[in-house]
């Protein structure tokens, strides 16, 4: 068997190739190859080839949406699948009704991430290590130039919104690399508790999210939305008491089970494609919105399973609340965040603007790669020698969480009241987490406390990670035993100083009158 350098499932790359090599390759060989005739003269010669792009389109511009559904792809192209009905229909008459097509992914049935890497950058995977994922590797050391870096110049907020834990693929420290202002994981949403039988937080979650992103800010928005309800892995033992659609057709009952809860899953997904899509439709900005699949599910897909004879694409669609015209074609996931620009007359960045001039011509790809390699590995000539990103000072969740005041209700028992608490937020007491329980954004319960004057006092969002850390935190405010109060440091010192002036008063004045008696 001839041995892969590129690995799109790094788990199947294991199986297929074996321990040994898979080690090896993966901790060895990761970044991107210097190219041969690297030096400034050829960066500058491919410069020079943007030279002739027109400049941005001046005038307001619209609220550009992504949505990447996990795992989302259309099981009618699997052969020996046999569906009840359709499980996406809203998708689908979105794909007939605007510009749509297949979308070309750099990983299948796990790697999320890289998708995600490809269509907020702009940077093909291809020329990485195997299996690599620049989140774990270059991205823990610099910045990256991206959509939300270079559509800062023309006024946009870019926020990222994702259904599940911060600390997943290391997000929250690698978003703030990307440019993104702001992150919206699960633990900064108000309620997460309809799941799928699996555990995960189902999409239609997100709607609200990504509207109250958009409404946070007066200018134009970049939101980059991540789903997770269609996640693997799938039950081999039916666990849908009822499902709306029935899956046949598969090598076994086992397998026929995990599609029917992963169709069924799918099925939701579309239909919260269509909750987005109508709310969208109703605002009175405008909005482009593009959809598409981050990989096919991990169901063991061959290409001969697959009626388009590929594993690494699933669909798109562009969907826009004002006119655009319908141009079908099939796209990588590194050049769409290009095309959107393109189309909407948006002429920044270097890599954006590289394929908006360059996109199948000739020596395209080996000088992506000398581009690439330039601006994460190399002097960075594109930039003059010098990276001009700073990570930015992210903020997670749209809206901070704030403390107010406690109420004792006896007992050691305390209401906390503030605003935007959700189920992981969690009152602190001198940097030791209580237990606390989630009534609305504006309460908190906390049974069997002891509070003390001088005690420092927040509210903590914890991460649903396995870590459990801290995520962020309310600023400190100190608890005041005389009236049960939280105020600041400062003012709590002042009170405690005007407390003890005024007793050293009294004790003054009572001496004055003993010694006049």
């Amino acid at each position: 068997r001839v041995l892969s350098n590129y690995f799109g499932n790094i788990a199947i790359a294991y199986e297929d190739y074996g321990y040994p090599y898979c080690l090896a390759t993966t901790i060895f060989n990761t970044g991107i190859s210097a190219p041969r005739d690297y030096s400034k003269s050829e960066i500058k010669r491919i410069e020079k080839s943007e030279e002739n792009l027109p400049e941005t389109k001046e005038g307001s511009h619209p609220n550009i949406l992504f949505l990447q559904l996990e795992s989302f792809f259309d099981p009618t192209l699997v052969n020996y699948l046999e569906l009840s009905e359709d499980p996406i229909p809203n998708f689908r008459k979105l794909m007939k009704e605007y510009s749509s097509g297949y979308y070309k992914v750099p990983s299948v049935g796990a790697g999320t991430a890289n998708t995600e890497f490809e269509s907020i950058t702009g940077m093909s995977l291809h020329y990485f290590g195997p299996g690599e994922y620049p989140y774990k590797s270059i991205l823990k050391e610099t910045t990256c130039e991206s959509a939300p870096y270079v559509l800062k110049n023309l006024g946009y907020t870019a926020h990222a919104v994702h259904n599940n834990e911060a600390n997943f693929y290391g997000r929250r420290t690698v978003f703030s690399r990307l440019g993104f202002d702001t992150f919206t994981s699960e633990e900064y949403m108000p309620d997460i508790s309809d799941t799928t039988p699996m555990g995960w937080v189902k999409d239609h979650i997100l709607t609200d999210e990504i509207f109250k992103a958009m409404e946070s800010t007066e200018g134009p928005d970049y939101v980059y939305t991540i789903s997770v309800q269609g996640h693997g892995d799938y039950p081999t033992e039916p666990v849908l008491s009822d499902p709306e659609i029935k899956v046949t057709g598969a090598e076994s009952e086992e397998k026929n089970n995990a599609w029917e809860y992963y169709v069924n899953q799918l099925h939701e997904m579309d239909q919260f494609v269509k909750e987005l899509t109508d709310r969208l439709s109703e605002l009175d900005e405008r909005v482009v919105l593009v959809m598409y699949g981050d990989h096919l599910p991990t169901m063991d897909l061959k290409v001969e399973d697959m009626k388009n004879r590929y594993l690494f694409q699933t669909k798109y669609v562009m969907w826009s609340n004002f006119d655009m015209k319908k141009k079908d074609k099939n796209i990588a996931a590194y050049q769409m965040a290009a095309e959107v620009f393109n189309r909407l007359g948006i002429h920044e960045g270097t890599v954006f603007n590289y394929h908006q001039t360059r996109k199948g011509s000739r020596n395209y790809q080996l000088d992506l790669q000398a581009l690439q390699y330039d601006i994460l590995y190399g002097k960075q000539y594109v930039y003059g020698g010098e990276n001009p990103f700073e990570a930015t000072k992210m903020q997670l969740g749209i809206y901070p969480a704030t403390l107010e005041r406690l109420e004792s209700i006896g007992n050691g028992s305390y209401y906390v009241y503030g605003t935007n608490f959700t189920a992981a937020s969690r009152l602190e007491i001198n940097k030791e987490l209580q237990e606390t329980q989630y009534i609305s954004p504006t309460q908190l319960l906390v049974q069997n406390v002891e509070l003390a004057d001088g005690d420092q006092v927040s509210v903590a969002t914890q991460s649903n990670s396995s870590t459990k850390k801290v995520l962020s935190r309310t600023d400190y405010l100190t608890y005041n035993e005389d009236n049960g109060e939280l105020m600041s440091q400062e003012n709590y010192q002042a009170k405690k100083s005007a407390k003890a002036m005024l007793e050293r008063l009294k004790e003054q004045h009572a001496e004055q009158t003993e010694d006049d008696g």
